[in-house]
C-alpha cells in the first residue's frame, strides 16, 4: 500500500481529515499549544506538569485524544535542542513502533517542514506526514 509522503494543510483542514496520531513539538514554545483545542490544551497542559513532576527521563509523552479529535492520540515531543529534521529521526522510530500510517504535525511557528527525501528516508515510505501551517498570529 502506498502512502503519501507528506503534505501541507491548515488548522482548519485537520479537523475534517483523520491521522494516526497528531504530534506536538516542543510544546513550551508552540503556538499550537494553547490554539489546538480547548479540552486537548487543557489535557496537555496538566499532562506535561506531571510529567515534570515525575522527572521522567524520556522526552516523549503519549496522550489518548479527548472526544471530537480525529486521532486516536497526541504525542508530545518535548525537546528544545531538537533543530533541523532532528525531531523527525526522533519520531520516526516512535511512528513506526504505533504502528502509524499518518501523522499530523503541528510545529511551532518558526520552524520549517523537513525535505521530502529526509522524510522518505526516515519513514521508508511507511509512514506519511501532514504539516500544519503558522497561523500567523
Amino acid at each position: 500500500m502506498s502512502t503519501e509522503v507528506f503534505s501541507s494543510t491548515n488548522f482548519d483542514a485537520v479537523w475534517g481529515s483523520a491521522s494516526d496520531v497528531w504530534v506536538l513539538l516542543n510544546p513550551d514554545t508552540n503556538q499550537w499549544t494553547e490554539k489546538i483545542d480547548w479540552s486537548l490544551g487543557q489535557l496537555l497542559r496538566r499532562s506535561l506538569v506531571r510529567f515534570e513532576e515525575s522527572k521522567q527521563p524520556s522526552d516523549v509523552l503519549l496522550l489518548a485524544s479527548p472526544e471530537g479529535v480525529p486521532s486516536p492520540c497526541v504525542l508530545v515531543i518535548r525537546n528544545a535542542k531538537i533543530e533541523g529534521s532532528e525531531w523527525l529521526r526522533a519520531l520516526a522510530p516512535v511512528l513506526t513502533k504505533l504502528k502509524a500510517k499518518t501523522a499530523t504535525i503541528f510545529p511551532p511557528q518558526e520552524w520549517r517542514p523537513p525535505t521530502l527525501k529526509t522524510i522518505a528516508e526516515c519513514s521508508k515510505g511507511e509512514w506519511g506526514l501532514r504539516w500544519v501551517e503558522p497561523t500567523g498570529s
